[in-house]
């Protein structure tokens, strides 16, 4: 195909440069209220989802990994920056970049609504504090099944680079909602929605626990675990089982677990109902 149009800049000290590298910062993301995108799958799933308004898109071809590059930022519409290989390497998060950043600008999460949930279940984060967490948790949901998903008092900047990298760019593909466990706790018990919250003080196993239907499956922070609001309104407390030394795992890893044996559970039910 024709290549598109592109602004070549060979100064790590140009403007639209030092922009882009100040959106790794939280506070300058806040401050702009845009933040970036990197990576072929990541931009590719950031444009087929049409939530964003992309600003501008920094390109390497001498990056470039594939051939459908150019057809990807000539779909954008915006302006395209190009710099030379040893420059994008230095604005560059990975060890091994393919050449694509794009600035979009930040949007706003919207609330639970009971007219949008299907009668599946929620799953539910308190207070995430780290990015690769967030980013897997995002990730694993996807390939889960899992739609809808809910940060609720969240510690870390949802438009965090570290996000959308671990997230491999499925974040734009979810239905992500934003606002305060209190606010989550009151939607679920209007809508007659069984709050069961995944904490190692409960001796109940999740095996144990019916996981399907109009849940929510609420999980707390990686160094607190549950607030004290959460722990003193949920329907339902259950643990994972551990066998060894280790009393807790890994948020993200856990989270993979109870989906994945929600996944289980649903599947079981479909058989029983089926008669095979």
């Amino acid at each position: 195909m024709e290549r598109p149009i592109t602004h070549i800049i060979s100064s790590r000290q140009n403007p639209k440069l030092k922009h882009i590298t100040a959106l790794k910062r939280s506070h300058y993301r806040k401050e702009t209220g845009s933040f970036i995108i990197e990576g072929y799958r990541e931009l590719e799933r950031a444009v087929a989802s049409g939530k964003l308004q992309f600003e501008q898109v920094l390109i390497s071809p001498e990056c470039f990994l594939g051939k459908n590059e150019w057809s990807l930022v000539s779909s954008i519409g915006v302006e395209i920056v190009e710099v030379p290989k040893e420059i994008f390497e230095k604005i560059s998060y990975r060890d091994r970049p393919d050449g694509l950043i794009a600035v979009a600008k930040q949007f706003a999460y919207p609330k639970l609504s009971a007219s949008a949930l299907p009668s599946e279940p929620l799953l539910v984060v308190e207070g995430v504090e780290k990015p690769g967490n967030a980013g897997t948790i995002f990730r694993t949901a996807e390939g889960a099944g899992f739609r809808h998903i809910v940060i609720a008092d969240p510690r870390v900047d949802l438009f965090n680079p570290n996000i959308v990298r671990a997230s491999t760019g499925v974040i734009f593909n979810l239905h992500i909602y934003q606002q305060s466990i209190e606010e989550v706790y009151e939607f679920c018990k209007s809508n007659d929605r069984t709050v069961i919250a995944i904490t190692p003080e409960c001796e109940r196993s999740v095996y144990d626990t019916e996981l399907t239907g109009k849940t929510a499956l609420i999980f707390g922070s990686e160094q607190y675990g549950l607030s004290e609001y959460a722990r003193a309104h949920y329907d339902i407390g259950c643990s994972l089982p551990m066998r060894g030394a280790a009393d807790s795992l890994n948020l993200a890893m856990s989270a993979g677990i109870i989906m994945y044996e929600t996944n289980r559970q649903m599947m079981q039910k479909a058989t029983a109902v089926s008669g095979k």
